[in-house]
């Protein structure tokens, strides 16, 4: 497969040359998780600018707005990030801005307060980019806006890669990212390397969707009409203050029980069903599944254990599941904790075991795991949607 590496020039040539005789022009792009509205972005283009409004609602609201201004000769001449955390708590507002010049990167924060200027060099060929997202969501959105400038410009051909040099417009970090066209209205662009998010373009390079339902992300994006964002914004943050507000998408949660009078302990992270289908779709089958969100689900045994009829000894360990179409579902116990809930190893593995399988009375929204107790025995217990894994659990005396 062919690799190209494309030049500032080339990905964000002059728009007024590509765009003829147009004005401005707009859009915006609505990013729903399940049932809920997580991100929405407007976007204004003219012949020498972009411009966009990002409003994020995940934990709270926050608003974004992003200025990238083009030289004559279409090279970026200055971007310029504005984040204003509406209704997020213990967040401040930030300023941020790139000049670029013909080798280097000028670099200006102005945060709570706190002023920061860095001049460092840049790779040839870099173009701005944005992701955002917080906490555990981080990665939640890139702008479109941004891809769409872009690859307007320089896309790849069938089946070739493009890697673009790229600097984030919000922490000046730099990363490259792959974009992959699967065919002419198909293009993958990299999730941190190890996933794709899924574009759809029509044929002048505009961005009509996006399907990250393939990453830890699980959001879809579509073009429509243009929005206005500040008002909003403005309503998605009244919801936050009233205590109505979308919050965390997987909020971290612990489960601690007794068992035989043994301690054990589970953190794990609790999606939302958001009117999804989960079984076959959210949670894939034949696949090791993360049994629930963000870091690694992990339980610790303060004294040895009997999990299914397999001793465990005391310590902290990761639990991962793989469902089946047929209904049955193993529970992996892994040697390996603490990483993130993509990062499994399969070499870290103690025991695979069969858990018991059954349908709840009524979905449920949140997903969950509980540890029951009955004498010296009781059990693990997953449950989420309509389905509810058990596992018993014996403790050692």
């Amino acid at each position: 497969m062919q690799s190209i590496v494309v030049s500032l020039a080339a990905v964000v040539s002059l728009h007024l040359a590509a765009a003829g005789s147009s004005l401005d022009e707009k859009s915006s792009y609505i990013t729903t998780l399940g049932s809920d509205t997580v991100v929405v972005e407007s976007v204004v283009r003219t012949p020498n600018r972009l411009l966009g409004d990002i409003v994020v609602r995940v934990p709270a609201t926050v608003r974004l707005h992003y200025d990238v201004e083009l030289r004559p000769d279409g090279s970026v001449a200055r971007s310029t990030l504005d984040t204003d955390p509406m209704g997020a708590k213990g967040m401040a507002a930030r300023h941020m801005v790139l000049d670029f010049d013909a080798d280097s990167v000028h670099e200006s924060i102005d945060s709570a307060g706190t002023k920061r200027k860095v001049t460092r060099p840049i790779p040839k060929g870099v173009v701005p980019t944005f992701m955002t997202g917080f906490g555990a969501s981080y990665g939640l959105y890139s702008s479109m806006g941004l891809y769409e400038l872009l690859l307007e410009r320089s896309r790849p051909a069938a089946n070739d890669t493009l890697t673009v040099p790229g600097i984030d417009i919000a922490s000046g970090a730099f990363a490259k990212r792959r974009f992959l066209a699967r065919s002419a209205t198909q293009i993958d662009v990299d999730y941190f390397g190890i996933l794709w998010t899924h574009l759809t373009v029509d044929a002048n390079g505009h961005i009509l969707g996006a399907d990250a339902r393939a990453t830890t992300e699980q959001t879809e994006t579509h073009r429509t009409e243009f929005v206005d964002v500040a008002g909003m914004a403005k309503a998605f943050a009244s919801a936050d203050h009233a205590g109505k507000g979308i919050g965390a998408a997987s909020p971290n949660l612990i489960e601690k029980g007794t068992i035989g009078g043994k301690t054990i302990v589970v953190a794990y992270g609790s999606p939302r069903r958001r009117g999804r289908t989960i079984l076959g779709a959210v949670v894939p089958y034949d696949r090791v599944w993360r049994t629930g969100a963000n870091e690694a689900t992990t339980v610790i045994f303060d004294k040895d254990v009997t999990i299914g009829g397999a001793a465990v000894p005391a310590g902290a360990y990761s639990l991962w599941t793989i469902p089946k179409a047929d209904g049955t579902v193993q529970l992996v116990v892994n040697r390996q904790h603490g990483q993130w809930g993509t990062d499994y190893d399969q070499a870290q593995d103690l025991v695979r075991l069969p858990m018991q399988s059954s349908t709840a009375p009524a979905p449920q929204e949140n997903f969950a795991i509980n540890i029951t107790s009955a004498g010296n025995g009781g059990a693990l217990r997953f449950s989420w949607d309509a389905f509810v894994w058990s596992v018993p659990v014996t403790a050692k005396q």
